[in-house]
């Protein structure tokens, strides 16, 4: 036998085993591209929630902002009609002729 009788025969030639490997690493691009792919739609539906959660965060920092701003307005407006209370750099006048 000749060696290119010996190759025909043989079912493990350079040739059927280079087609396998190229199937086989087909195969293995193909897993990774759908794998990568699923890991991706499920990043962007992460994204999504995430991205929902911060506005609701903002929308919660803008009315904690608002009340906190309200509270403090009304202990100021109690601070000088109560208590008398003024900025140190404001000057108060009173009227004291009595007349509202």
């Amino acid at each position: 036998m000749s060696g290119k009788e010996r190759a025909r025969d043989n079912p493990f030639s350079i040739n059927s085993l280079l087609k396998i490997a190229c199937i086989l690493l087909l195969l293995l691009f193909a897993v990774f591209f759908v794998k990568t792919k699923l890991d991706i739609a499920k990043m962007q539906e992460q994204l999504v929630e995430m991205e929902q959660q911060v506005e609701q965060q903002e929308l919660e920092n803008k009315d904690a902002e608002l009340a906190l701003r309200q509270d403090e307005e009304t202990m100021e407006r109690t601070a000088r009609e109560k208590l008398d209370y003024a900025h140190p750099d404001e000057r108060v006048f009173v009227d004291i002729s009595g007349a509202n």
